[in-house]
């Protein structure tokens, strides 16, 4: 288990005076990669194979969204881990040691020099230890696309600021991406996303947004159909 602590100020809010989605994942983001980077085993494994965990999924509940000067505090685990994948738990706690964030994230061993996925050894496995599953909801890993016609749809290119250290968008970019297509994309209570393909600088991106009952399912994809990112908005 790895834990951290902050204040929420100006970065991470957003119209309207809530905290951003994109902020909400940047900070589980750092929390889960500073768990990584300190690992004792994981982290001297990464180093020496020049491999990473490439996030694969990602589900967001969120109860309350912290306020600007609050005082958060984020905790991060592996629930399960074998030896293509891995699944953690994180979690926000407000100043009041509320929960204000629920969260799961899942991941696969992937080769740098390469760019595929890898399978690593059971002895390593066998080192890292895991931890119980929060108690909250567990959707399914893949986002159903909508049948039918997008609500919206539109053209996204690929700034240099959404790119990360490893050459493609950054996976709380997406967010900023499709945020831009919800007009009630604060007010989300759940985020779900799934990452199949990264997108690189100089990619032009086509958005479509197909609205649902609760809310709405935004596709970001190549021209020719493949996605890159399905994200999840529920109100």
């Amino acid at each position: 288990m790895f834990e951290t602590d902050r204040k929420i100020y100006c970065s991470q809010m957003r119209e309207g005076n809530v905290m951003g989605n994109s902020g909400i994942i940047d900070l589980l983001q750092d929390t889960s990669d500073l768990h990584l980077m300190n690992h004792p085993v994981l982290a001297p494994f990464f180093r020496e194979t020049g491999s990473v965990m490439f996030l694969t999924n990602r589900q967001v509940d969120i109860v309350r969204r912290p306020g600007y000067g609050e005082q958060v505090h984020t905790k991060t685990w592996t629930y399960e881990l074998n030896r293509m994948y891995g699944f953690r738990n994180t979690i926000i706690l407000g100043e009041k040691g509320d929960i204000c964030v629920r969260s799961i994230a899942g991941g696969a061993f992937m080769d740098l020099k390469n760019g595929r996925p890898m399978r690593v050894s059971a002895d390593l496995i066998a080192q890292v230890k895991v931890y119980d599953k929060l108690d909250m909801e567990y959707l399914p890993r893949k986002i159903a696309i909508p049948r039918g016609v997008p609500a919206v749809s539109c053209q996204v290119p690929i700034r240099r600021s959404d790119i990360d250290m490893n050459d493609h968008v950054n996976n709380a970019r997406y967010l900023d991406i499709t945020d831009e297509l919800f007009d009630e994309c604060r007010n989300a209570k759940r985020l779900r996303v799934e990452y199949k393909m990264p997108a690189k600088r100089g990619d032009i991106v086509f958005a479509d947004r197909y609205d649902t009952d609760s809310g709405c399912v935004v596709v970001l994809r190549d021209e020719g159909g493949k996605v890159y990112c399905t994200v999840e908005y529920t109100l």
